[in-house]
């Protein structure tokens, strides 16, 4: 077996407010195990509309059939955006591919339940969101995908790395947050297993 190290924190919805239990929002050290330890799915998206630097549920749907499969439930999705390339340099917050609130309810309705990113954030560069909204008056501009957590429960994985090293499917991904009680987030050693042929 093959591991490669893609270190970085996990997000739980309480951030977000999403409703979990009893009307109460899920922390991190609440989260359900079974969705740490999953079947992944790497999903290319580094063609998607450079102006808006938003990828929409088309850009998901084309990533998905270059897959040549479809995530079932509860397996992890892992968005290479090509950020990771800018890692340590100030593009890194401002040249990446967030998903739209469309795209990230899309990923949800087949039963995700982890998404994860190499970019800085799951949303497109705050610049740009900003641009939006400032155009066009519409609230939905800003953080959709992080919003997308108050309607519905689910975890960020965000600035991953080496996911331009992974096959589009046929591996596991290990994101095991650590349970700090009553935290927002928790860091992880998120691994890639990949059997060796």
């Amino acid at each position: 077996m093959r591991i490669v190290d893609l270190s970085t924190p996990v997000d739980a919805p309480v951030p977000c407010g999403a409703s979990g239990a009893r009307g109460m929002s899920r922390v991190i050290d609440r989260m359900p195990m079974e969705w740490f330890l999953r079947p992944a799915h790497v999903l290319d998206i580094t063609g998607a509309d450079p102006d808006t630097r938003t990828a929409g549920v088309e850009d998901i749907e084309k990533a998905l059939a270059r897959t040549g499969c479809r995530p079932r439930p509860l397996d992890v999705v892992l968005l290479h955006t090509g950020a990771a390339c800018w890692a340590g340099t100030p593009r890194y917050f401002t040249d990446f591919t967030g998903l739209d609130g469309p795209a990230t309810d899309y990923l949800l309705d087949l039963g995700v339940r982890v998404i994860g990113t190499d970019a800085f954030s799951l949303d497109a560069p705050f610049h740009d969101m900003i641009r939006r909204y400032h155009a066009t008056g519409d609230r939905s501009a800003l953080w959709p995908a992080h919003f997308a957590g108050r309607r519905r429960e689910y975890c960020q994985i965000e600035r991953l790395a080496r996911l331009d090293t992974l096959p589009s499917t046929g591996f596991r991904v290990a994101c095991f947050p650590v349970k700090t009680a009553g935290a927002g987030a928790g860091w992880t050693r998120a691994v890639a297993l990949l059997d060796e042929v």
